[in-house]
């Protein structure tokens, strides 16, 4: 029996990063010779944790990293870090660094976030966390060429690219939509936790002049805690009053919770077209592209990274940055043609079949075990999306 920890957040923290945590550790453990514990980062007395938590580092105490590297030393076998720069202490992060260089277990690290011009604090950061690591994974190909590019010194062989993982889709829907009360409805969708950044001003402007019967257009999930904690609900009240100005009430519904499992997979399969309007192009994994493609939606996106990588092949969509008259034209075309739409829908769900948790979580478990390279998870991706994988990582 192999006893494996992740460094993460984890619910009942409400963020991307934790939920990818729980559905991976899921996954894992339908190999019945692990266990899995978690090692979760917050701030000390923040959240109630289940039993599989086996410590919580407090964020911004340096001994308590020291205390969880102890832990972790003597009671597994394999650890595995979910890497974003905000989720830990100190500059930048840092203080995960004094955690994993008193490690003596084998470390897979999971970068979510990897930028192609990071500050010299971040780029020492990456470096080191790669130095002390097995193996690294990004979650997109344009992930390990960066790496690639930023670290060329490094073991190139430690960079490894296994796509996000989803959840298992019953693609029902119709019985969806029912169960949702938009039966009557062609549905948009754009989920994830709102801040600014995420484009949902263009993508309610795109919605202005169309005539589109039955449409709507749903905008779900809470306002990202960092930013309700710095600016409250501004931004959330700006888009509605943007609502309001551009007489879209009847079309535009905002859905203010943190969705469960379940209720999101019923969002998903309802929605027609999957909306991911992000203004930035470094944006190197998105876990709400991944559901939303997973799904069968046909998608749209503005080209960030992550997008230009999973949207190949006819997956979805790409539509310029800042172009609301694009934007509208591409809704316009999936809302009028049938044809077009059933095309993306099937070519996402395709996609979506070879990439659920329980196979995603199986090439993380081989990557653990023998630390070469995963073969079939390269040749799978590779047959999926037109990106030669050997070359680039």
């Amino acid at each position: 029996m192999k006893k494996i920890v992740i460094i993460s957040t984890c619910p009942p923290q409400q963020c991307g990063l934790a939920t990818f945590t729980k559905d991976l550790k899921q996954g894992m453990e339908l190999d019945p010779n692990v266990t899995i514990d978690v090692i979760a980062v917050c701030k000390l007395g923040q959240e109630q944790f289940d039993d599989s938590v086996r410590f919580v580092i407090d964020k911004d105490r340096l001994d308590s990293y020291i205390q969880a590297s102890y832990i972790i030393n003597e009671e597994y076998d394999y650890c595995i870090l979910q890497h974003e720069y905000g989720v830990f202490g100190g500059a930048d992060g840092i203080f995960i660094n004094n955690l994993v260089n008193k490690l003596s277990i084998p470390l897979l690290t999971i970068f979510h976030t990897i930028l192609a011009t990071p500050s010299l604090r971040k780029k020492e950061i990456m470096e080191s966390l790669i130095a002390r690591s097995h193996a690294v994974v990004s979650l997109s190909p344009k992930g390990c060429e960066i790496l690639t590019e930023l670290f060329p010194d490094c073991d190139q062989h430690k960079f490894k690219m296994i796509p996000h993982g989803v959840p298992q889709f019953d693609y029902n829907q119709q019985l969806a939509k029912e169960k949702l009360g938009l039966h009557k409805n062609f549905v948009m969708m754009t989920f994830g936790l709102i801040g600014r950044g995420k484009g949902l001003e263009y993508a309610i402007k795109s919605l202005s002049g169309l005539d589109l019967p039955d449409f709507k257009y749903l905008i779900v999930g809470k306002t990202h805690p960092h930013v309700s904690a710095r600016e409250g609900e501004s931004y959330r009240y700006e888009l509605q009053n943007l609502v309001e100005q551009l007489q879209l009430q009847d079309h535009v519904t905002f859905v203010d919770e943190f969705l469960s499992d379940e209720q999101l997979k019923d969002y998903l399969t309802a929605c027609d077209i999957y909306l991911s309007p992000y203004q930035h192009e470094e944006q190197i994994s998105s876990g709400t592209l991944s559901f939303a493609v997973g799904a069968g939606a046909a998608v749209i996106a503005t080209p960030y990274w992550h997008a230009q990588d999973l949207l190949r092949d006819d997956r979805g969509i790409l539509t310029p940055f800042h172009n609301i008259d694009a934007m509208r034209e591409n809704i316009s075309q999936l809302y009028h043609s049938e044809r077009l739409l059933a095309w993306h829908r099937y070519k996402a769900r395709h996609f979506g079949e070879q990439t659920t948790w329980s196979l995603i979580s199986k090439m993380y478990l081989e990557l653990l075990y023998n630390f070469i390279s995963p073969v079939r998870s390269l040749e799978y991706y590779e047959n999926y999306i037109s990106f030669d994988i050997r070359r680039e990582a």
